[in-house]
């Protein structure tokens, strides 16, 4: 079952990116202040989750008695409201997830949302932004991905410790190389072929297609 599940930083494009996405979604989960992002593009949230420091009252009660089920949580918390909301998706039976609207302008922010989804690698995450697509590859979920483009940028970023990695189908090829946590040998590949697959045999693996104009 493929959840999406829409936080509170929307970009430029975000409201018709949710719409599109949630049409190809079996369960629409919206991460607090997200629920206006959904209301903005007309999308009903099957669940509505966090501490609702970020949605209106109003918007929240809108939503409710729009059929939304509401999970709340302390504002006082060791996690991050996307990160409880992952969990949440997990517990609905999701087996894989989309997250939208979480690059946030603030760094701290992003940098928090990308671990809670290294930490779900067992849904397959993928980060899906206007501007850049991240997933998540670890053997415990999703473990290669195809990029199609010739010319696209594509980057490899281990994440939360060392990666092994395999990328066929680029300008410098990896087989299994070796890619510690301070590594910048996956940065800024291109695909050479219609192609390229990448692989993580080992670690957590950030691949990164930012969409370039």
């Amino acid at each position: 079952m493929r959840a999406l599940l829409v936080c509170a930083a929307p970009a430029r494009g975000a409201v018709a990116l949710v719409t599109t996405l949630a049409q190809t979604s079996d369960l629409v989960i919206a991460v607090d202040g997200g629920g206006a992002l959904c209301r903005r593009a007309h999308v009903a949230p099957d669940l509505l989750v966090g501490d609702f420091d970020s949605l209106s009252a109003s918007a929240l009660d809108a939503l409710e008695r729009g059929g939304a089920r509401v999970v709340r949580f302390p504002a006082e918390k060791d996690d991050s409201d996307l990160a409880l909301a992952l969990g949440v998706a997990r517990d609905r039976g999701a087996t894989e997830v989309i997250v939208t609207a979480a690059a946030s302008a603030r760094l701290d922010h992003t940098l928090a949302a990308l671990a809670a989804l290294a930490a779900a690698a067992d849904l397959s995450p993928v980060l899906i932004e206007p501007d850049v697509e991240v997933f998540v590859l670890n053997p415990a979920g999703r473990q290669d991905v195809a990029v199609r483009g010739a010319g696209s940028t594509v980057s490899l970023i281990p994440f939360g410790g060392p990666a092994c990695a395999s990328a066929s189908g680029v300008r410098w090829p990896l087989r299994r190389a070796a890619l510690d946590a301070a590594s910048t040998k996956g940065l800024s590949n291109l695909v050479e072929d219609g192609e390229a697959v990448v692989t993580a045999h080992e670690g957590t693996l950030l691949v990164v297609l930012p969409h370039v104009s």
